[in-house]
């Protein structure tokens, strides 16, 4: 199934839940009745945000104290997103405005989340990352640090 076939799906916060929309030409154009499909992603959605939430939590934790952040545990959230990604592709979604979306519901910036997807999109294995390897050494230059980690190569 190309990107071009996925339905774009959006999510609204309702009385602690979350609440999946469809465009309105979408939802006249399907066969058949959308909502059970709608609800697994409402649920995916809610699910994939609450882990993402607590490592969040715990990045900001370790941000608060002054400790550095490991940058295994920046891919792991950026794992998390590609796997959100992954399961609405299954049920022919796709997240309309994924930035939008993250930023208001995970509380972080888009600017922030743009580099987590960049680390994750370049790093396809965490055990590429050494453990001893912190976050900062990604902030600038995110892509091409991330290209030579995974070719093999020392960070400067």
């Amino acid at each position: 199934m190309s990107k071009n076939d996925l339905s774009p799906v959006s999510f609204k916060p309702h009385e602690g839940h979350f609440i999946a929309f469809l465009p309105m030409e979408q939802f006249l154009s399907k066969d058949e009745d959308p909502e059970p499909v709608l609800k697994k992603a409402a649920q995916l959605y809610e699910y994939s945000i609450l882990r993402m939430q607590s490592v969040v939590t715990d990045i900001n934790t370790l941000r608060n104290h002054n400790n550095p952040i490991p940058a295994r545990k920046i891919w792991e959230l950026g794992e998390l997103i590609f796997g959100l990604t992954r399961g609405l592709e299954r049920l022919s979604f796709q997240l309309d405005g994924i930035y939008d979306h993250l930023v208001r519901d995970l509380g972080t910036k888009r600017k922030w989340l743009e580099k987590v997807i960049i680390l994750r999109r370049y790093i396809p294995d965490k055990n590429i990352i050494p453990e001893s390897l912190n976050w900062g050494r990604f902030e600038k230059g995110t892509r091409r640090k991330a290209e030579k980690l995974r070719n093999g190569m020392i960070l400067d």
